[in-house]
């Protein structure tokens, strides 16, 4: 049985290629846009030219149930369609963080998801509310964004995803589904229906020591691994990359989780000119790097907490996504979304127009 399933596994990667070359969704790009820097993010859109735009997101509350915060309510309210491409679509994100009260949430609850998908009633019940919640807005499509998944709830998942889009299929709208990094969701053949975007960053990060957020091997690592869960689909699965980077310090007694800081590529350009520092690109994934002090002109670390310690940076600029776009389009996947617009070099973002035309 053993020898006949890795048989199995490799036909299946054999004819892949073959297999999704008339995928139902057309090579595309995507975006997101975050609520925390809305207005940043939505100036950006006729720069990234992306033919959807992704609304970042929707949260749930104590009664496990999706809603709009306050400042989703005001991003939909400066977001004019006139902004998007002519044929663009705009897609309502939702994921899995619990707000139980003002200063009280839970990112990415596992349980949350678990809870959702236990029963027959319970799915029908999160299914009509993300409906519900779907065309309170003005929106093409949903996304899901839920992390952390139980693997005994990703199963039950999956065949909620497919019911879902074919119900959104129904009323003219579609299904995005997002999926982690990881084996254990890779294992699993996906059902049809949603459009699949596998997170194609964060291989190094606040978890880890310094270096970029993504180089060739883990994007063709990526590509290997999620290639046999997607023979079922009909669709290449789409890849996902990131912006800016992050800012680790060099002190030994510094390196910790929560020292490390995220930056845009705008901050981290600005600390690099302020310092005067030495920029170097890392050929295997074109990342840009350079170490600086946290006192420097341009630092955006803020005064109160800088002890003039040294950092190391690394972040994405223009040149790194548009590598990163073709190694990822020729290890097989199809769409390319950007987490995240907001804080972009605007020659950056041009540089990703043409690279996903």
């Amino acid at each position: 049985m053993k020898r006949n399933h890795i048989f199995f596994l490799l036909f299946i990667l054999a004819v892949l290629p073959f297999s999704t070359a008339g995928s139902v969704h057309a090579a595309s790009s995507a975006a997101w846009v975050a609520e925390w820097d809305a207005q940043k993010g939505l100036e950006e859109i006729p720069a990234v030219q992306a033919r959807s735009i992704v609304l970042f997101a929707a949260y749930f509350d104590s009664e496990n149930k999706p809603f709009l915060s306050e400042a989703m309510q005001r991003m939909l309210k400066n977001t004019p369609r006139k902004n998007l491409a002519p044929d663009g679509d705009l897609y309502l994100s939702v994921v899995n963080d619990v707000f139980y009260s003002p200063n009280k949430s839970l990112q990415k609850d596992p349980s949350l998801i678990t809870s959702l998908m236990a029963t027959e009633k319970s799915r029908a019940r999160h299914k009509a509310d993300l409906l519900r919640l779907l065309a309170s807005g003005p929106f093409d499509g949903l996304e899901i964004d839920y992390e952390r998944v139980d693997p005994q709830a990703w199963a039950p998942l999956l065949d909620f995803a497919a019911d879902l889009a074919n119900q959104l299929a129904a009323q003219g709208k579609k299904l995005r589904f997002l999926l982690e990094p990881k084996k254990q969701y890779l294992q699993i053949p996906l059902t049809k229906g949603p459009e699949y975007v596998l997170m194609g960053y964060n291989l190094f990060g606040g978890h880890s020591g310094p270096g970029p957020k993504a180089n060739a091997a883990f994007l063709r690592k990526l590509a290997t691994e999620s290639s046999a869960a997607a023979y079922r689909t009909g669709q290449k699965i789409g890849l996902a990359l990131a912006t800016g980077g992050f800012a680790w310090p060099t002190a030994t007694g510094l390196q910790n989780r929560a020292a490390v800081v995220a930056v845009n590529e705008m901050s981290a350009a600005a600390w690099a000119r302020g310092s005067q520092a030495a920029l170097v690109r890392d050929p295997e994934s074109r990342a840009l790097h350079f170490v600086a002090s946290d006192t420097a002109p341009g630092s955006p670390i803020p005064a109160r907490n800088a002890k003039n310690s040294t950092y190391e940076i690394w972040y994405a600029d223009g040149e790194t996504l548009s590598y990163w776009i073709q190694i990822g389009q020729s290890a097989g996947f199809g769409n390319i979304s950007l987490w995240r617009l907001g804080g972009n070099v605007r020659e950056s973002l041009a540089r990703f127009a043409e690279a996903t035309k």
